[in-house]
C-alpha cells in the first residue's frame, strides 16, 4: 500500500486521532500505454485504414489520445504500439516523452510490447519493483479524451489502491448512464448508443482506459479473449465470452454472471419481478469478484463521468457520427471538465 497522509495527533485535546487521509496520488506520474491498432487485420480496418490514423474534426484519432496523454499533469512516459513507420511519421515533432514501440500481432501482444518497454526504462529504478508499477493503458481511437478526464480517472484509481490492503492488478474503467446519454441519438440529431451492463446500482459502460499491474494476473491468457468479446452488442459475443469462461478457473460462475447481467438488460423495459431480482443480484462486489477469480488477481471497477472515455470508433457509422457531431460533443466534454475542477 502506498503512503499516506500522516494522522493529525489530538492526544492533548483528549479526542482519539484522526484516521490518516486516503492519498489520491501515487508516488510518481505513471507510464501510459496507447494501443495504436494494426494494419495486419482488415476486420479492425475503417474506410481502409487503421482507426488510429482517421480524422475527425481535422485532427488524426492518435493525436487526439497523445495530446491528451501530454497534457495531463498524473503521466509520465507514453508508449505509443502499432505499425512504427506511420507513427513516427504522425508524432515524430511530438514530446521526447514519447515513444514508438513496433506492433507485434493482436491486441494482448502489443499491449506486452508497450509493458516491457515501460520496465525498461524503469529496471534500476530503486523507488519500486518494475512488477509493482502502475500502467496507464488506453486506446487511440477517442477523439473526446481530455488530460482531465485521464488525471480524474488516475486519481480515482489512485485512491482505492491506497486504500486496498494489496494494490490492484487491474483497475477497470466504466462509465455510467448519465456519462454517456448526452451523446446518445436525439429526436433531430444523429448519436452513438451501445449497450449497458445493468448491475443492482446502475447501468455502465466498459470504457476504453485500465490501470494496472498486468504480472499480478496469474491468468493473462484470458485478457485476450476478454478483450476480443468485450463489446456485447449481441448474444453472438455473450454466448462466446460464457463458453471462454467455462474454461478457466472460477468460470462456471462467470459465465451465469455474464449471462445473468444481459438477460436483466433484455427485461429492464419492463422493470418486472424477474428483472428486479435479477438486478438485485447484480452487485459490484460479485462481478468483481467473479472477474478477479478468473484473471487471477485483484480487479477493481473504476467509475469516470466522462462518457468520451468509452465513444471509440467502432465501425464506418461511429466514424461518420462523430464527425459530424465532432464539434458539439467537443463542447459537452469541455462542460464535464469544468465541472469536475
Amino acid at each position: 500500500m502506498y503512503p499516506e497522509t500522516e494522522q493529525t495527533d489530538r492526544s492533548e485535546t483528549g479526542d482519539p486521532p484522526r484516521p490518516p487521509a486516503i492519498s489520491d496520488a501515487y508516488p510518481f506520474p505513471i507510464d501510459a500505454i496507447v494501443l495504436a491498432g494494426t494494419h495486419q487485420n482488415p476486420k479492425r480496418l475503417i474506410a481502409g485504414r487503421n482507426k488510429a490514423f482517421l480524422e475527425v474534426g481535422g485532427k488524426l484519432l492518435i493525436s487526439y489520445v497523445v495530446d491528451a496523454l501530454l497534457a495531463a499533469e498524473r503521466v509520465g512516459q507514453i508508449f505509443v504500439v502499432g505499425p512504427a513507420e506511420e507513427l513516427l511519421e504522425s508524432l515524430g515533432e511530438y514530446s521526447s516523452r514519447i515513444r514508438v514501440i513496433a506492433q507485434r500481432g493482436k491486441m494482448l501482444t502489443n499491449c506486452w510490447a508497450g509493458i516491457e518497454a515501460s520496465e525498461d526504462c524503469h529496471r534500476y529504478d530503486t523507488a519500486m519493483p518494475v512488477h509493482e508499477r502502475p500502467l496507464l493503458v488506453i486506446s487511440s481511437d477517442l477523439p473526446l479524451v481530455t488530460g482531465r478526464s485521464i488525471d480524474d480517472y488516475i486519481r480515482r484509481c489512485a485512491r482505492l489502491d491506497n486504500a486496498a490492503e494489496e494494490p490492484y492488478a487491474i483497475l477497470a474503467g466504466v462509465v455510467d448512464e448519465p456519462g454517456v446519454t448526452p451523446f446518445h441519438p436525439q429526436a433531430d440529431k444523429p448519436g452513438i448508443e451501445r449497450p449497458f451492463v445493468q448491475l443492482e446500482f446502475g447501468r455502465l459502460r466498459l470504457a476504453n482506459i485500465y490501470v494496472g499491474r498486468p504480472r499480478k494476473l496469474s491468468h493473462q491468457e484470458f485478457l485476450q479473449t476478454g478483450f476480443s468479446h468485450r463489446k456485447a452488442k449481441d448474444w453472438r459475443n455473450v454466448i462466446a465470452l460464457t463458453f471462454n469462461f467455462l474454461k478457466s478457473q472460477g468460470g462456471w460462475q462467470a459465465a451465469w454472471l455474464s449471462m445473468r447481467i444481459q438477460l436483466t438488460l433484455m427485461l429492464s423495459k419492463g422493470k418486472g419481478y424477474w428483472y428486479r431480482r435479477l438486478k438485485k443480484g447484480n452487485t459490484r462486489q460479485r462481478v468483481e469478484k467473479s472477474v478477479s477469480e478468473v484473471l487471477g488477481g485483484p480487479v477493481k471497477v473504476v467509475i469516470s463521468p466522462f462518457g468520451g472515455l468509452s465513444l471509440d470508433v467502432d465501425d464506418e457509422e461511429d466514424f461518420r457520427i462523430l464527425n459530424e457531431s465532432y464539434e458539439d460533443w467537443a463542447a459537452i466534454t469541455a462542460n464535464v471538465d469544468t465541472e469536475t475542477d
